[in-house]
């Protein structure tokens, strides 16, 4: 009995010795060069070919150690885009893959961008290129897929920040963007408004869309909706700045004559209606000012050049106050 406990102190001893060296050994550093690189793992990538891929980097020099150090989390790594050094130890790398200290990417989408600010936003934030969002942003395949009958989803990505990590394909992350608002659309206040309106989804956007270009304080965007509304009850064209210069592509200079007379499926001054689709990402209040207008008769609006509009009911009222604000802001430019 006294030799069986020996030989088990022993055999103790000896794990304990082997285990405490083999951590001693992946605790140096597994080189001095303090370079950074890159690691992306996707999702389901087993350990052994995420410690090849991390050896092929020169990251690590042995993917069995890797493996092993790994039991400390019990095997599961997140997956994710990595920034590693190559003068970390194999604890070091473990213990970062193990809590997952990946590389996240934020996506702020404001109220009242379009698919054009989005891009760069997207850009600037290392997510994908510009030119790559516009063409995923207008790929029938993708539109297909979300069940979107348009030409573009403009107009269906929710003011959020949104945040992404590379496991993920960005197609997919920008479908779950576009889920949102179908999900938001879901919701029995907003149902019950587009049945009372007999209005669809698209419908509500574009007009929505239109109401956030148009209003900058939130209490004036139910008036602002009468208008629309009112209008489209007498078949009257909408006249919206925004929707022309959407269509030109103009943005950020002066709307002009020309521009007014181009013709394009957005110039609201041209037809009467809603324009062909969103030209916007309209914010929650938008959505429900489209659906739940004022209830006044008014059909015109000019802007007071101070973020707030006048209204009015009939073309002379208006055209008095196009004239005394047209004024207004001249004389302030001089």
């Amino acid at each position: 009995m006294p030799g069986r406990q020996n030989r088990n102190t022993v055999l103790i001893a000896v794990v304990i010795f082997v285990v405490t060296q083999t951590l001693i050994f992946a605790s140096i550093p597994n080189d001095t060069d303090r370079d950074s690189v890159a690691v992306l793992v996707r999702s389901g990538t087993g350990l052994r070919e995420i410690a090849d891929k991390l050896k092929e980097n020169g990251l690590i020099r042995y993917p069995a150690l890797f493996v092993f150090c790994s039991m400390a989390y019990r095997g599961k790594l997140l997956a994710g885009e990595y920034k590693l050094r190559k003068d970390m130890s194999i604890i070091e790398v473990v213990a970062k893959m193990g809590r997952g200290e990946r590389n996240i990417y934020a996506l702020k989408i404001l109220e009242g961008h379009n698919l054009y600010n989005i891009a760069e936003v997207a850009e600037k934030s290392g997510i994908m290129g510009g030119d790559e969002f516009l063409r995923l942003a207008r790929d029938p395949v993708f539109l297909q897929r979300l069940g979107i009958n348009a030409d573009s989803i403009e107009g269906y990505l929710a003011p959020d920040t949104y945040y992404y990590s590379r496991e993920t394909s960005v197609d997919h992350f920008i479908e779950t963007i576009v889920r949102k608002t179908f999900k938001n659309f879901a919701k029995e206040d907003i149902k019950k408004g587009m049945d009372d309106l007999n209005f669809d989804m698209r419908k509500t956007l574009i007009l929505a869309s239109i109401i956030e270009k148009e209003a900058k304080l939130k209490e004036e965007k139910p008036v602002i909706s009468a208008v629309f509304h009112n209008r489209l009850k007498r078949g009257m064209s909408l006249d919206a700045d925004p929707t022309v210069i959407y269509g030109t592509g103009n943005f950020g200079s002066p709307i002009t004559r020309s521009d007014l007379s181009t013709p394009t499926p957005y110039n609201t001054y041209s037809f009467p209606g809603l324009p062909k689709g969103p030209i916007c990402s309209p914010d929650k209040n938008s959505i429900m000012a489209a659906l739940h207008p004022a209830s006044v008769d008014y059909l015109y609006f000019v802007s007071k050049n101070d973020g707030t509009h006048v209204f009015s009911k009939d073309m002379n009222d208006h055209n008095r106050y196009v004239a005394m604000y047209q004024r207004a802001k001249n004389a302030k430019k001089q």
